[in-house]
């Protein structure tokens, strides 16, 4: 009987603690749950970026350009640099509105953010229309190619 007792009361005793320590390891109301997440958010976007640049350069490579194609291609490789992040809502203002009011400018934000990507990609789509008129027939082949080539087999097969 003694020996049961003595093990509920270590059990309880660790389970308070173990409730104690992860208390002091939480966060603070207003406080990030995870603050490293944003630094992390902006290395991922500068190595894709190495990425692009790293792609761009062998698809110039590969396409063997002349010198009247170069404006094209640099028209074309500038239009294709994405956009800056738009910002992130101001957490005390979002915590201030109802749930609705809350949800209703969630909303509103996806659709500029929708809107505003849309816009991108019909700046990229014209300037790569113009760039590949420019290309010869053997041109377009690589350019159909390598300009993408995750798109046709996945991420890890082109």
């Amino acid at each position: 009987m003694k020996t049961r007792t003595t093990l509920w009361l270590t059990t309880a005793a660790l389970t308070l603690l173990t409730g104690y320590a992860s208390a002091q390891n939480s966060p603070r109301k207003g406080e990030a749950a995870n603050p490293g997440i944003h630094a992390m958010q902006g290395k991922d976007a500068e190595h894709m970026g190495m990425r692009m640049k790293y792609h761009m350069q062998r698809l110039k490579a590969a396409l063997k350009l002349t010198p009247e194609q170069e404006p094209a291609w640099a028209a074309m490789a500038s239009a294709m640099t994405p956009p800056a992040r738009p910002p992130r809502p101001d957490r005390a203002e979002m915590e201030k509105l109802s749930m609705p009011d809350r949800l209703d400018k969630m909303k509103q934000m996806m659709n500029e953010h929708h809107e505003a990507r849309v816009a991108e990609m019909d700046k990229h789509a014209a300037a790569v229309k113009v760039f590949y008129a420019l290309l010869t027939p053997e041109q377009k082949k690589t350019f159909d190619t390598k300009a993408m080539p995750g798109w046709i087999h996945g991420p890890h097969h082109g």
